[in-house]
């Protein structure tokens, strides 16, 4: 059966067609980041040459996309590496390195027609053996894949009968599959380039087919693009064909904010992102920058409540924390509007977000503490509550640098839970750490958002597969383990029609927030101010593409 008749297409539409209306309501300073002239649009022809650099908040975990899980590292992954299909302004599935797809009837084969004429970064010929590597290479546990793992779901074995046909065949049927190709997590490495060096040495320095090669990583500073001459596979949605304009691009890493933002005003720097909130008026104002924000898809940012011991294997300490939180105060006062306050599991702009859900719990520390008496837990002498001579003690948790101000969301929920008794220890530290302190079992409190197109996100999230382990990073930071929740996981994941999967991921949202597994804080946004640098479009989970920007004379 042709791909172009499948249910799945329509709830592509729908979340494209979500993330559409989100560009325009959160845009600001000029046209809508996801219309066909993207970000920073002028008049005039667009020119080639010259170099740009794009200043980002925080580091980088890695390049391979088939390993990492870093949002931040997307939006290098979108520039070097292309995707099987893409997702277009009306939300249908298009091709791009796929010209064809058909699914079988049983939904377990898909077969893809590719393109015999594109080329590898490295001279390596991209064809259906490499489509094939590329999955093979993620299911193989000593890939160690963190995130794109997840996006391949029941895979089992992949077929190249000859050169332009790779025929992928899942356990069971999974319904995210073709959205999840259009994911820079997915996107095609040189099979000779990662098959020459440890899945470690190759994370930071890659190989892709996309418009930029990629040159260098510098740890804590840079890194370094070139523009790929040969590159004549553009996407249809493309402004342009043949190479992009610009002759390289750095991603500039500037954590200080002050220091960020002051660079994009002089003009050393091109584009900056994570734009603090309190400076997005006067950025309005100035007619000479554009401001730019992009609602992300996928799962908000919330903090997940350690479940596997105590204190929050108890569901009344979850709901009694979940009360004791001001969330509308503290994303008013820190976001400032810009980002808008979160309610479920999943992003507004995502598939089979239950808006039913919104306003579903309250801020009551009133309720907070006694539903904390109520559990056995007294205040004690020093305002720190216990129980059978244990202390109502917790680790929160968070990476630095401080990423979206979520450090600033810590001190203020650590002073929320203090005030009802709680004896919160708030932990900053490198990625290195908290990942270690997360497979370690080491916290109660971690925060978390993902970026996906799919509800399937969901799965990463509360399947007991994803508990951090020693030796194995997963996203389950509530330790989820309930048959209940896997069972409507599975079902979300093998069922093809749009509103019986709405409905699967409506209770899962459902139930989240019934026991209290997870909190939902704020929408991400990803903004960024522009400085001469124009053609800047997003894909459809809200990474940047900059395949048609330039340099504005």
């Amino acid at each position: 059966m042709s791909s172009a008749h499948r249910p799945l297409r329509t709830a592509a539409a729908a979340v494209t067609a979500a993330l559409v209306l989100a560009a325009c309501s959160g845009s600001s300073g000029g046209e809508s980041s996801d219309d066909a002239s993207g970000a920073g649009a002028a008049t005039g022809e667009p020119t080639a040459g010259g170099t740009a650099i794009f200043a980002v908040d925080s580091g980088f975990f890695g390049f391979d996309p088939n390993v990492t899980p870093a949002a931040q590292d997307a939006r290098v992954l979108r520039q070097v590496f292309d995707s099987l299909l893409y997702l277009d302004e009306d939300g249908t599935l298009q091709p791009w390195l796929a010209t064809d797809w058909e699914i079988s009837e049983d939904e377990l084969e898909y077969t893809f027609t590719v393109r015999d004429d594109v080329t590898f970064h490295d001279g390596t010929a991209f064809d259906a053996a490499a489509v094939c590597f590329n999955f093979d290479r993620i299911a193989d546990p000593e890939t160690a894949s963190i995130y794109a793992i997840g996006l391949i779901g029941s895979y089992a074995s992949c077929a190249a009968p000859d050169a332009t046909t790779a025929v992928v065949t899942l356990a069971t049927p999974f319904a995210p599959f073709l959205n999840n190709l259009t994911s820079p997590f997915l996107g095609m490495n040189s099979p000779t380039a990662a098959a020459a060096v440890p899945p470690a040495d190759y994370l930071i320095d890659p190989t892709g087919s996309g418009p930029y090669e990629f040159v260098s990583y510098t740890p804590d500073d840079r890194v370094e693009l070139v523009r790929n001459d040969a590159y004549d596979w553009a996407p249809n949605n493309a402004e342009h064909t043949g190479a992009a304009y610009l002759e390289a691009l750095t991603f500039q890493i500037i954590p200080d904010a002050t220091v960020r933002m002051g660079s994009v005003r002089n003009g050393s720097v091109q584009a900056g992102s994570g734009v603090p909130e309190e400076e997005v008026a006067a950025f309005e104002a100035d007619s000479t920058l554009e401001f730019v924000a992009q609602e992300q898809s996928g799962a908000p940012y919330q903090l997940h409540f350690n479940t596997s011991k105590p204190p929050f294997d108890d569901q009344a300490v979850r709901e009694a924390a979940r009360a004791a939180l001001d969330i509308d105060s503290a994303v008013s006062a820190l976001y400032m509007g810009v980002r808008e306050r979160a309610w479920t599991a999943l992003a507004p702009s995502t598939i089979a977000y239950s808006e039913d859900l919104e306003g579903s719990f309250e801020f009551d520390t009133e309720a907070a503490a006694a539903m904390l008496e109520e559990a056995g837990w007294v205040e004690g002498e020093d305002g720190v509550r216990e129980k059978d001579g244990a202390r109502l003690e917790v680790v929160y948790m968070e990476a630095s640098p401080n990423r979206e101000k979520r450090q600033d969301l810590a001190t203020f929920f650590e002073a929320n839970l203090e005030d009802v008794g709680f004896d919160v220890e708030v932990v900053f530290e490198q990625a290195a750490q908290t990942t270690t302190r997360s497979q370690e079992n080491e916290y109660n409190i971690s925060g978390l958002s993902l970026v996906a197109v799919d509800p399937n996100v969901l799965y990463q999230m509360y399947n007991p597969a994803f508990i951090p382990a020693p030796g194995r990073t997963g996203f389950n930071g509530s330790h989820t383990d309930v048959p209940a929740i896997t069972e409507l996981l599975a079902q979300g994941q093998q069922t093809t029609d749009p509103a019986e999967r709405a409905e699967i991921y409506a209770e899962v949202q459902a139930v989240v927030i019934e026991e209290a597994r997870s909190v939902a804080v704020y929408v991400p946004t990803y903004s960024l101010v522009l400085n001469g640098l124009t053609g800047v479009r997003f894909d459809a989970e809200g990474y940047p593409i900059l395949y048609d920007a330039y340099l504005a004379e």
